[in-house]
Order: structure tokens, then C-alpha cells, then sequence
């Protein structure tokens, strides 16, 4: 009898762990593809668009024949377009931090005025600060980066 009640603790032991293992993978895999999706649907485009916009901005300075202040006066109208497209599909992958802060852009966007941002860049002599361009354009690199390096790794 004593040879059963082992073999019966063994099995059922045997079975408990195989049952934890594998939610344990589960769990795992689950993960990597929830990140893969957020890297990949989320911030990846956001990255692209943003780096983009940054390069574009580099060009336009070399030329001579462009108005930087035409530029920077239409930076609200032209980043909106692209960016909310992949915030209505794919928000519900970002973290809280970047929710706030993609609605924290989306408000700026909608607040500023092309014709106000250009007419107070020539009186100014100077150009904008956009702070919450600027805090958006950090939290996307920063997630991209931290994302990125979990999922390679």
C-alpha cells in the first residue's frame, strides 16, 4: 500500500508542476507578443513619424529658400494627421505615462493656430518652444528604446 500512496503523490506532484510550468510559459509568451504588438503597432510608427520630423527640420534649415518660420507655424497641423491615425487604432497599448502624454498632444495640437504660431515667430524673432511636443517627442523615444531592448533581448 505504501508503494500506491507514492506513486499517487508522485503522479499528482508530477502533474501540479507540468500544470505550473506551462501557465508560467503562457504568461511569458503572452508578454513577449503584447510587447511585440506595442513595439511594432505603437511605437515604432510614433518613433518614425517623430525621427522623421526631426530630419525634415534639418533639411529645411540647410535651404535658403525656405521659411522656417512657415515650418514651425504648421508643425501642430502636420504632425496631427499621421500620429492621431495611430493613436485611435493602437492607443490601448500604451502605458499610462504615454496615454497622458498622447493626450497631453493631441490638446496641443488642437489648441494651437497656424496663423498665431507663424505671426508670433516673426514678431518674436524667435522660435517656439513646444513643451509638450518636446516631452511627447522624449516619452516616444524613451518607450521605443526601453521596449525595443525587451523584446531583443
Amino acid at each position: 500500500m505504501s508503494n500506491l500512496n507514492s506513486i499517487i503523490i508522485v503522479a499528482i506532484l508530477g502533474v501540479i508542476g507540468n500544470i505550473i510550468y506551462f501557465e508560467y510559459r503562457f504568461k511569458k509568451e503572452r508578454k513577449k507578443e503584447i510587447s511585440k504588438e506595442r513595439l511594432i503597432k505603437l511605437l515604432l510608427p510614433l518613433y518614425i513619424i517623430l525621427k522623421t520630423d526631426e530630419l525634415e527640420e534639418l533639411a529645411w534649415q540647410k535651404n535658403e529658400n525656405t521659411d522656417l518660420y512657415e515650418y514651425h507655424a504648421d508643425k501642430p497641423k502636420r504632425l496631427f494627421s499621421p500620429i492621431k491615425d495611430i493613436l485611435d487604432k493602437n492607443l490601448y497599448l500604451a502605458d499610462d505615462e504615454l496615454q497622458l502624454f498622447s493626450l497631453l498632444f493631441i490638446e496641443w495640437t488642437y489648441r494651437e493656430d497656424s496663423g498665431a504660431r507663424f505671426q508670433e515667430l516673426h514678431n518674436d524673432m524667435r522660435l517656439i518652444q513646444d513643451e509638450i511636443l518636446d516631452d511627447f517627442r522624449s516619452m516616444v523615444y524613451r518607450k521605443y528604446n526601453e521596449q525595443r531592448k525587451k523584446y531583443v533581448i
